[in-house]
């Protein structure tokens, strides 16, 4: 039994009682019911007490769904604040834009702790390009993430995005990051939840060295297509200059010497167009 005292408009000391009945006959096994009573005595215009009035409120439905939101409270705490590296890092802001959420994979990530984040605005507080905890490359890096969140908050399901942050102490973290709105009972959106997903050391390894790869191609791409232009200059000279030779009157062998270089000329287009830049190695 839980009880407490408040006083009523007149000064007088009322008594608030919750406590549960069991119930019996076909409600036996729906549990007991819980109710809350308030009592206060009547009293007459001498201020005598002439009598109690008790006036009792069904609270079952209430304490069970209190008690279903606890539970639902504290499984969501244990998991998401859960140190286990298997928890990704996770932030959040409600309806207006306040840091709510701040786990403890993500102080690890980015080194700043909970207490220093919670109830600062994500955007331009937590996360800016300048003057921020989290600072971003630059203002265009800001942009798109508000553009995500804003996103997000409307309803629109996003995919993850590539997204990029200097943590406490200076270091780029590249990861990919997914947003979707929270909701309440009613439908109202409350605010969004953020999860970032960091690639494992070997994968960012292979990354860089794909891109570094990409990188390679394409210099490559640029030196063989110079290369290609730089031959077809003279061999447009000289096939000019044959075309110019055909009609001075030249005889049999040197007309023969002239369809020669012109099949070459072909050839080496040919070999030109169909060389694979990947098959050319610096020696």
């Amino acid at each position: 039994m839980i009880s407490k005292y408040f006083f009523n408009r007149a000064g007088r000391e009322e008594k608030e009682v919750r406590f549960e009945l069991k119930t019996h006959g076909s409600k036996r096994d729906d549990g007991p019911v819980i109710l809350v009573v308030n009592a206060c005595a009547s009293r007459d215009l001498h201020d005598h007490v002439v009598g109690v009035c008790f006036v009792a409120q069904d609270m079952t439905v209430h304490k069970l769904v209190m008690d279903k939101f606890t539970r639902v409270e504290g499984d969501y705490k244990a998991i998401v604040h859960n140190p286990n590296p298997l928890i990704p890092p996770i932030f959040g802001a409600d309806q207006f834009g306040w840091c709510s959420e701040w786990n403890a994979a993500m102080t690890k990530l980015t080194g700043w702790h909970r207490d220093e984040v919670i109830d600062k605005m994500l955007l331009g507080e937590v996360f800016d390009s300048s003057n921020a905890s989290c600072l971003l490359k630059n203002k265009d890096a800001f942009v798109r993430l508000c553009i995500i969140i804003n996103s997000a908050l409307a309803g629109d399901e996003a995919e993850k995005a590539p997204f990029g942050f200097f943590d406490r102490n200076g270091k780029h973290i590249e990861c990919l990051l997914s947003v979707n709105r929270k909701v309440n009972a009613d439908g109202v959106v409350t605010g969004v939840f953020c999860f970032i997903h960091v690639p494992s050391d070997e994968l960012q390894h292979a990354l860089h060295v794909q891109q570094a790869s990409d990188q390679t191609a394409v210099r490559r791409l640029k030196a063989f297509s110079y290369m290609r232009h730089a031959i077809n200059k003279p061999l447009s000279g000289m096939l000019y200059s044959r075309q110019a030779i055909k009609s001075t009157g030249l005889n049999e062998e040197q007309m023969r010497q002239v369809h020669v270089a012109d099949s070459c000329h072909r050839q080496l287009n040919k070999i030109l167009s169909d060389l694979d830049q990947d098959n050319i190695t610096d020696k």
